[in-house]
C-alpha cells in the first residue's frame, strides 16, 4: 500500500495536471507542479476568472457550458480546449469529479497536455480529408469514361453482330471485358475506402464544420473547370462547431457530393452550405442535376433500395449507401431528408444538434 509520502512523490513528478477546487470557498486548495507550470503560476492563489481569461476565445463559452452542466449534476469527461500561453496555444483535456465530504464540496480534477497528439491527429485527419476529396474526383473522372467505353462497346457489339466477323467480335469482347474489369476494380477500391470508416463506435469531438467541410471540398473547388461544373461551398458564419465523429461524418458529406457529381450534367452547379440557425446546424448539398424519380423517394434510405442508378457518364454506384448515411447521421442525433424534382435537381439536408461555442 502506498504511503502519503509515496503518493506525494508521484503527484509532484507526474506530467498529469492535478487539482482540487473548493466550491464553497471558491478557491483552489491544491495544484501539483505540472498544473502550476502549465498555467505559468507561482502559487495556487489564483481566481477562476484569471484561468478563464487564458482560455481561447473560441472555446470559452464551450468550457463554461460544460462547467454549468457539471455543476447541475451531469458527468463530464474529456473536455478539450485551448489555453493561450503568450503567443502560443496549448491543448488541454480535462475530466472533473465532484466530491462531497465533511461539509465540503470539492471539484477534484485531472488534465492532460494533449497539444502534440492533437497536432498529429489534425495532420492525419487533414490528409485523410484530402485523400477522400481526390477519390471523389477519381470516381468521377475514371469510372465515368470507362463506363462510357463499356456502353459504346455494347452498342458496337449490337451494330456489328450481322457482320459475322470473329475478329471484330473478339476485339469488342476484349474492350467490354477490360472496361468491366476496371470499373469493378475502381468500385471495389472506393467501396473499401468508404466502408472502412463505418462501424458502430463513434469517436466524437468538437470540430469546426466550416473549416473541415471547406478542406474536404478544396480539391473539387480547384478542379471545377476540369469537372465542367460550378462548385460552391459557403457558410453563414466563419466558425460553426459540432460534436461529430470527424472521419465518419465527412465521409457522408463526401458521398453526397459524389452523388451530385454523378447526376449533374456538364455546366451544372453544386452548392454546399453550412447554416447555424441558433437552434440547430443545417448542412445542405444542392445540385442542378437530373433529380431523383418520384418512384424512388420513399425507398431511397432503405437498406436494400432499388434506387441505385448509374451516373450520367456511366459511373457505377460507389461508396456509402444511403441507408448507411442515414444511420451515421442518426448516430449523431441528427436527421437527413431531401427534396428532388426530375430535371431540376436535388437537395439533401442534414440537421445536427447545435454545439455551443
Amino acid at each position: 500500500m502506498l504511503s502519503t509520502n509515496h503518493l506525494g512523490y508521484l503527484t509532484d513528478r507526474t506530467s498529469v495536471l492535478l487539482f482540487t477546487y473548493d466550491l464553497n470557498r471558491q478557491q483552489f486548495t491544491f495544484m501539483n507542479p505540472a498544473c502550476t507550470s502549465f498555467f505559468n503560476l507561482d502559487n495556487i492563489n489564483v481566481q477562476p476568472n484569471q484561468l478563464l481569461e487564458m482560455i481561447s476565445p473560441e472555446d470559452k463559452m464551450y468550457v463554461l457550458s460544460k462547467f454549468e452542466a457539471f455543476l447541475s449534476g451531469e458527468t463530464i469527461e474529456n473536455v478539450e480546449f485551448r489555453v493561450r500561453r503568450g503567443k502560443y496555444e496549448r491543448w488541454l483535456r480535462i475530466t472533473p469529479y465532484r466530491v462531497t465530504e465533511n461539509n465540503e464540496s470539492l471539484v477534484v480534477g485531472q488534465a492532460y497536455d494533449i497539444t502534440t497528439s492533437k497536432d498529429t491527429i489534425e495532420v492525419l485527419n487533414n490528409h485523410n480529408i484530402k485523400k477522400n476529396s481526390i477519390l471523389t474526383i477519381l470516381a468521377h473522372d475514371l469510372a465515368g469514361p470507362i463506363g462510357t467505353v463499356q456502353n459504346l462497346a455494347t452498342l458496337l457489339e449490337k451494330e456489328t453482330s450481322g457482320l459475322n466477323n470473329p475478329r471484330i467480335a473478339h476485339l469488342i469482347g476484349l474492350i467490354n471485358k477490360i472496361s468491366k474489369s476496371n470499373i469493378h476494380l475502381i468500385r471495389n477500391f472506393l467501396d473499401q475506402e468508404f466502408l472502412e470508416s463505418f462501424g458502430t463506435i463513434l469517436f466524437t469531438k468538437r470540430v469546426d464544420l466550416v473549416k473541415k467541410i471547406k478542406l474536404a471540398t478544396e480539391e473539387i473547388l480547384n478542379m471545377q473547370e476540369e469537372l465542367r461544373i460550378e462548385f460552391v461551398c459557403t457558410a453563414n458564419e466563419e466558425v460553426v462547431y459540432a460534436e461529430i465523429d470527424e472521419d465518419k461524418f465527412l465521409q457522408v458529406i463526401n458521398n453526397l457530393i459524389t452523388n451530385s457529381l454523378k447526376f449533374t450534367p456538364d455546366g451544372g452547379k453544386i452548392e454546399v452550405h453550412i447554416e447555424n440557425n441558433k437552434n440547430e446546424i443545417v448542412i445542405s448539398v444542392r445540385d442542378t442535376g437530373i433529380g431523383i424519380p418520384k418512384k424512388y423517394h420513399a425507398t431511397l434510405f432503405d437498406k436494400f433500395t432499388n434506387a441505385r442508378r448509374s451516373g450520367l457518364k456511366g459511373e457505377v454506384s460507389t461508396g456509402l449507401g444511403m441507408s448507411i448515411i442515414k444511420t451515421i447521421i442518426e448516430w449523431h442525433n441528427g436527421h437527413i431528408w431531401f427534396e428532388s424534382e426530375e430535371n431540376k435537381g436535388t437537395t439533401f439536408y442534414i440537421h445536427l444538434p447545435l454545439q455551443k461555442n
